[in-house]
């Protein structure tokens, strides 16, 4: 009894940790040592690992002042006797040796003995003492040394001379203070990390972290991170472009791909001091004496296919795989972007955009649109011509019923403004309502169709048109009443149906042209987003001259009368509108209550 009782709190504790487990995307696949070597010639401190040529691992323990190479199958090959501080590897395999931030011994990748320089600088000793232990090189053989002493990563020829320093402290606001690490990947694109300079009088403000890639010339061209009070134990670069960041403090490994998107992270375990990356995508890190290998998850492996056919120009295989990855987890933001940029080497621009959308990427979005909007002008030249010649011929035999609507619906609002309001007063009060509803409705529309890049959220038209139908119809009551009450405190002419009316009339422009202008904006990218807000101010500007007219028309007063209603008024509306929308986010916060807890109550009686 006692047996089946446990079996069953076995069960259920595997049932309910199972999804934890499975979101991981890296699992432990154990020790990279192999059995057959001499556990007595194991490293006692494991100060430094890289990959280079067949994954032979190269290992530096600082303790024993010793260099380990071992082979892909983690067997012991060679020791050699170094009292170096850091280790790196070349692109052709030949591992650097740095001693005190200065003498470096160079290896072949058998681990002979090739060269020994000294790094000359006009600094000081101290000042280019790698005290975070981290160097790098480029295919060129240049040497890249990390100063945390003075906050720079300097740069020295294959003859040891100095040639500069790609980041320093004090330059300017791109620049980073307290760089940490340095990588560089087959592309030669290099990879700095530090903390952002800031000046704060907070002294338990986050330090932020990030990660700037740059050319060989020192141009950023990309920035990851930032990753929150993080200290930065290694940064390593795969084939695909992929970038590792181990976090000390908290013992994760961050993963962001090529596009600069986060992937993911997961926790290594406590003791992390170093790590390195495999050709078969396996991360190796370095524990004190011991070295441990992740492996990759299925979906990552997918994306990392699909990565590697976008590299190789195999775009329709890219998209296979990046499907295969959106049905394993379509949540993903980065899966989307991946499938977007897919999409955008294609030329297929919609499916890229609609992409783009999904995870998220305003930027990306946003350089996608010109190439479709050429995209559609081209395709469709000739639909464009047959719609312009159409556009002609209605003028032409149409004029002048478009000249009568648009001088009655339009027209009189521009050169007639006071007698279409002296009209307005003596409407039924239902006008008032229909402008509500339309309003309602014109708003709700423009939520849905403005351009994405230039809205916070996208939320659903049907319960957005019904919020704002009771924002509008208590907003249009409130601000009538406070018209009405101005001009009655300074003697005005207007009766409450007069103002109630003539105020709602006065957004008839924002009615008519809003809604147009969202649509067109669809067309438009950030650097063109300026002509979208100067269209949408005008109109309101042209609503305010309305309102403004509105006061002399409705209250029939003097002028100074005039413009002290229109203040007043304006003030007003103002506190009005401070209270509907407490009022709003009041209602926003209950309706989701009732939901949650509607949600909670059906979730327990269906048993899910």
């Amino acid at each position: 009894m006692i047996n089946r009782k446990l079996n069953i709190v076995i069960l259920t504790l595997f049932l309910v940790l199972l999804p934890e487990f499975a979101k991981a995307d890296y699992f432990l696949t154990g020790s990279f040592f192999s059995s057959e070597t001499d556990i007595k010639r194991l490293p006692i401190e494991v100060s430094s690992i890289a990959f280079g040529l067949n994954d032979r691992l190269y290992l530096l323990d600082k303790r024993e002042e010793k260099i380990q190479v071992y082979s892909s199958e983690g067997i012991l090959e060679r020791e050699i006797h170094s009292k170096a501080e850091a280790i790196a590897i070349d692109p052709w395999g030949y591992v650097y040796a740095v001693t005190k931030g200065r003498f470096v011994d160079i290896f072949d990748p058998l681990g002979n003995l090739v060269n020994s320089i000294t790094l000359e600088s006009r600094d000081p000793v101290y000042d280019f003492i790698s005290y975070s232990g981290f160097v790098s090189v480029d295919e060129r053989g240049y040497i890249y040394v990390v100063n945390t002493s003075s906050g720079k990563v300097s740069i020295y020829a294959p003859s040891g001379a100095y040639v500069g320093d790609l980041i320093k402290s004090g330059y300017g606001a791109s620049d980073l203070t307290m760089v940490n690490a340095v990588a560089i990947d087959s592309r030669g694109n290099i990879y700095v990390a530090g903390s952002l300079p800031r000046s704060t009088v907070s002294r338990f403000e986050p330090n932020y972290i990030v990660i700037k890639r740059m050319n060989y010339q020192g141009y950023i061209n990309m920035t990851f991170g930032p990753i929150i009070n993080a200290f930065i134990g290694g940064i390593v670069v795969d084939q695909l472009g992929n970038l590792y960041v181990l976090d000390t403090s908290s013992s994760y490994i961050y993963k962001f791909d090529k596009r600069g998107a986060l992937v993911t992270r997961f926790f290594a375990g406590r003791g992390a001091t170093c790590i390195a990356i495999r050709s078969d995508g396996y991360i190796a890190i370095g524990y004190g004496g011991e070295i441990k290998l992740f492996h990759p998850s299925r979906l990552m492996r997918i994306i990392d296919k699909a990565n590697k056919s976008l590299l190789d120009g195999d775009y329709d295989l890219s998209v296979k795989y990046w499907n295969e990855a959106l049905r394993l987890n379509n949540y993903m933001k980065f899966i989307h972007s991946g499938l977007g940029e897919t999409y955008f080497y294609m030329k297929e621009y919609r499916n890229a955009l609609r992409e783009f959308k999904l995870a998220e990427d305003k930027v990306r979005y946003s350089g996608t649109v010109v190439l479709y909007r050429r995209e559609l002008f081209y395709r469709y030249i000739l639909l464009w011509g047959i719609l312009f010649l159409v556009i002609i011929n209605i003028l032409i035999f149409w004029g002048k019923r478009l000249s009568f609507i648009f001088n009655n619906i339009v027209g009189r609002m521009i050169y007639a403004p006071i007698k279409t309001l002296l009209e307005v007063r003596e409407k039924p009060i239902y006008w008032g309502f229909v402008l509500v509803i339309v309003l309602a409705l014109v708003d709700a529309l423009n939520r849905r169709f403005t351009n994405y890049i230039f809205q916070p959220a996208l939320e659903g038209i049907d319960y957005l048109f019904l919020r704002r139908l009771l924002m509008f119809s208590g907003l249009w009551f409130v601000s009538g009443t406070v018209f009405y009450s101005v001009g009655e405190i300074f003697d005005g002419m207007g009766t409450w149906k007069q103002c109630m009316l003539t105020i709602i009339f006065c957004i008839v422009p924002y009615l008519l042209f809003s809604f147009p202008l969202s649509l067109i904006s669809n067309l438009l990218t950030f650097q063109e987003k300026i002509y979208y807000d100067y269209a949408r101010q005008g109109l309101m500007f042209w609503c305010g001259i309305l309102f403004f007219i509105n006061v002399y028309t409705t209250q029939q007063l003097s002028s100074s009368r005039n413009i002290l209603i229109f203040l007043v008024t304006g003030i007003g509306l103002a506190f009005a509108i401070s209270i509907i929308l407490f009022l709003q986010g009041i209602n926003r916060e209950l309706w989701s209550f009732i939901k949650d807890v509607y949600l909670e109550a059906w979730y327990r009686l269906v048993g899910y």
